[in-house]
């Protein structure tokens, strides 16, 4: 079973940018810290093998020549003198038999006790920080060892993994016996001790409290910069953002206020041409019109009378969408449940049969005029070809719905997307007669899209059509 490791990468790295950063940044402290105990870990464990070999040669030579200008009937009150949790020593008739030599440390060890050369210094340096194996630091504290298994030199040796054997060897005296010893040292104490955790938890709350305080700075534009951008796609009017922040930020919105500046600008020009063309045809229509009057009666004079008149609802239909999007109607809190039943009681009351199925309260941040006028469109459209309406709302957790049905035939699913261009007429015989120009469900669409949601068309499974409005959170 194959697992999609970037899938479950995303799915737990936080979302947002803060939280990315400052998870980033005390990864680091923590990596950089770990590097930084172990280095010195290993810095001052080395330096406190190189002193206690040290302080071990320097008490060992002093041992050695008290041992050697001293009867052997107080060889053992110096050797119990000059004990020390860091150096092991016993006088024995064996030596240790180390099984590497260590030049260096027997040239230094002869030279602070002039020594002849005739006598042996046998001297082993361990340099691991680990513990010596089991069988080379068993076989030096067995031959330590009296035969009772009690160790002579007053102090148990301590066990392999407690302590790291740096150096040991045996040193021969004048009278023929070697002096055996051995140097330990205490193993570096825990890495991760309370102190250690304290302060690392100590600076990584200071930096994470320092990289908060930074990254709201960076990021409460950008949030304002989203909630700007939402109102703005859903048509609202919004001010120009303040161009604060770091650079890269500034100039990010300063880029949008120029995008909006530009968008609005553009909507404008475009709306005022298409009213000012709309209006500048009413004349030469009216004058067409007024000419027709005056033909005789015939087919074609009824013919051009029709034509004209389509083309004045053409117009008409044309100015009122202008007109409204001059106004610009400005957003506002409104209870779409009251609005849906306040619509269809209007058409209840003038006796058409109009059915509205929602309940309690949703308070939606819209246009409501705008809204009203895309219902009535959809439900005059029900009515017409279908005779009947049902309103409903749901409500989602990232939309709200609104849905007009009617039982009528739908319409033909390769056309209902069609429905929606301008001056498109699914019956062009039929909506000649009733004045229809195919502008309203393309209107419908534009102002459903400037506050932000989608207006769909599909055929309901057991019959009619269904409208339905989704309007985002």
């Amino acid at each position: 079973m194959s697992t999609d490791f970037p899938a479950l990468w995303r799915r737990w790295l936080p979302q947002s940018i803060t939280a990315q950063i400052l998870l980033l940044a005390l990864a680091g402290l923590i990596l950089a810290q770990v590097l930084g105990l172990q280095i010195y870990r290993s810095e001052r464990d080395e330096a406190l093998g190189l002193v206690n070999s040290r302080n071990a040669m320097i008490r060992l030579s002093s041992v050695v020549r008290l041992l050697s200008s001293s009867p052997p009937e107080l060889h053992e009150e110096i050797l119990r003198a000059s004990r020390s949790e860091t150096l092991m020593m016993r006088i024995q008739n064996v030596p240790l038999s180390p099984s590497e030599h260590n030049q260096q440390y027997e040239d230094v060890l002869r030279r602070l006790l002039e020594y002849p050369n005739n006598l042996s210094v046998q001297i082993s340096a361990e340099r691991v920080r680990d513990q010596l194996p089991p069988t080379m630091f068993q076989q030096m504290h067995q031959q330590m060892r009296d035969g009772q298994g009690h160790t002579r030199t007053g102090l148990a040796p301590p066990p392999f993994w407690q302590r790291d054997v740096r150096l040991y060897g045996s040193v021969e005296l004048l009278d023929g016996r070697w002096l055996n010893f051995s140097s330990l040292a205490d193993r570096e104490p825990p890495t991760w001790s309370l102190s250690a955790l304290l302060s690392l938890l100590l600076v990584a709350l200071l930096i994470g409290a320092v990289l908060v305080v930074l990254l709201r700075r960076i990021t409460r534009p950008l949030k304002l910069l989203v909630q700007q951008a939402e109102q703005f796609g859903r048509g609202a009017a919004i001010p120009p953002l303040s161009e604060s922040g770091p650079q890269e930020v500034a100039e990010t919105l300063a880029a949008f206020n120029r995008m909006q500046h530009r968008l609005n600008r553009f909507v404008q020009d475009r709306t005022q041409m298409l009213a000012a063309i709309s209006h500048d045809l009413r004349t030469p229509l009216t004058s067409l019109r007024l000419r027709c009057e005056f033909l005789p009666d015939g087919e074609d004079r009824d013919r051009m009378l029709q034509t004209l008149a389509q083309m004045e609802s053409m117009l008409h239909a044309t100015l009122s969408f202008a007109r409204d999007e001059h106004q610009g109607e400005e957003n506002r809190n409104v209870d779409l449940v009251s609005l849906l039943h306040s619509l269809c009681d209007d058409y209840e009351d003038n006796g058409q049969p109009v059915e509205c199925y929602a309940e309690g309260k949703r308070v939606y941040q819209c246009r409501p005029e705008v809204l009203r006028r895309v219902l009535q469109n959809l439900i005059n459209n029900a009515l017409k070809y279908a005779g009947d309406a049902e309103v409903s709302l749901e409500a989602t957790a990232t939309a709200i719905l609104i849905r007009v049905r009617d039982h009528g035939e739908g319409i033909p699913e390769d056309q209902l997307e069609s429905v929606f261009k301008p001056f498109f007429r699914l019956d062009t015989a039929r909506n000649t007669e009733d004045g229809s120009v195919g502008l309203g469900l393309a209107i419908a669409r534009t102002l459903i899209h400037q506050h932000g949601g989608e207006l769909q068309l599909s055929n309901a499974p057991d019959g009619g059509l269904l409208a339905e409005i989704q309007l985002p959170l």
